[in-house]
């Protein structure tokens, strides 16, 4: 039995904004808890992600039991959990379209103020229902406003491979994983099927396809050349796709914690 270590836990409350570092993850049947829960749209309902927007990367979040606080040039705001759920809009998510409830407006028109854009904050409801695509006929769980799976994991060792080719080191931060461990070699998350980590038990893996977004500096919200796509794609291209990391889906809830080990199960 082989077992690794778990460095960093991140989440990810507004799809693409910065992340969270935490020291426990709760995971639930839609991913971690507070992850890519909430989203902004533009006037069509479609998602606006840093990939059209690398501004995005800059707007700080900070989830907590009672509240999300946003900030941006020094300011900001605190959105309450309360939330009726009654302004409904319909939304957009690559080929996946599902409802998602409107927060107030003001903090729309801040946000839309701070990027230069026209756009509306949404957040993940009750009733929306965005299910995993999946091969698996029996078992189709839900994923809220990840792109594909609830939840990425990412090998340092993979990530030092990659820098020891590129002519300057990028952080794991491009990568926007929920899981950062040390592996013992790079790639090997590619071959497992089924692992446990903490209480939690992920299997349907799928690599995770990159896109020009790793190319965006994380803190500045600006991207800065073709590293690291380019050179990824020199060696881990299949087909169209460049691929680097792993994404899973939960089969049970439970809690994570930083220095947790991952077990191989398959």
């Amino acid at each position: 039995m082989r077992l690794m270590k778990i460095e960093e836990l991140f989440i990810y409350p507004i799809k693409s904004a910065r992340s969270q570092s935490l020291k426990e993850m709760k995971i639930t049947h839609e991913g971690p808890e507070g992850d890519r829960q909430w989203m902004l749209i533009d006037e069509s309902g479609k998602f606006i992600s840093q990939r059209t927007v690398p501004k995005i990367a800059t707007i700080e979040v900070f989830h907590e039991s009672t509240a999300l606080t946003v900030g941006f040039q020094k300011m900001f705001v605190k959105i309450s959990k309360n939330n009726s759920f009654q302004r409904k809009v319909k939304v957009q998510v690559w080929n996946d379209s599902f409802e998602a409830a409107l927060e107030p407006d003001l903090y729309s028109q801040a946000i839309s103020q701070y990027l230069g854009i026209p756009c509306r904050l949404v957040r993940y409801a009750p009733y929306s229902q965005r299910r995993v695509r999946s091969h698996a006929m029996e078992w189709k769980p839900e994923v809220r406003f990840a792109d594909g799976r609830p939840l990425q994991l990412l090998n340092l060792k993979s990530l030092e491979e990659l820098n020891s080719r590129l002519p300057k080191a990028v952080t794991a931060d491009r990568f926007r994983a929920n899981i950062l461990y040390s592996g013992t070699s790079a790639y090997e998350e590619e071959t497992w099927k089924r692992i446990r980590v903490g209480d939690v038990v992920f299997s349907q893996p799928k690599r995770c396809s990159r896109c020009a977004m790793i190319t965006i500096d994380q803190q500045s919200g600006i991207p800065d050349g073709p590293e690291p796509l380019k050179t990824l794609a020199s060696y881990r291209r299949d087909g169209k796709d460049v691929f680097f990391g792993t994404l899973w889906i939960p089969e049970n809830e439970g809690i994570l914690r930083k220095d947790d080990q991952i077990e191989i199960l398959e």
